[in-house]
């Protein structure tokens, strides 16, 4: 999902940054478990902790919040960043 028809450029680059720090912080990379996505793994609880964590920190910053699903978006976005694994977007007709 493309998340920029809900986001301008600084506060797409904010999220994606403030993510990628915090996933580098808190280690999340280097979690030795499997994803269970039930909230009760170490993932689970670090996911829930920083969607809550982003958006204080996006409402802080810029006055407004934005859909759910943005959080969640940028959130595995910055993972595939991380690991080297994030496919290229192209930029909208218009702007070619």
């Amino acid at each position: 999902m493309d998340c920029r028809q809900w986001l301008d450029i600084k506060q797409y680059e904010f999220l994606m940054n403030w993510f990628m720090r915090q996933q580098r912080q808190l280690g999340l990379a280097d979690l030795d478990e499997p994803y269970s996505y039930d909230g009760y793994s170490q993932y689970d609880q670090i996911f829930q902790q920083l969607i809550k964590a982003a958006e204080i920190a996006f409402i802080e910053r810029f006055g407004e919040p934005v859909p759910p699903i943005v959080y969640t978006n940028l959130f595995h976005l910055a993972e595939l960043e991380l690991a080297g694994k994030r496919a290229k977007l192209k930029a909208p007709k218009t702007l070619q």
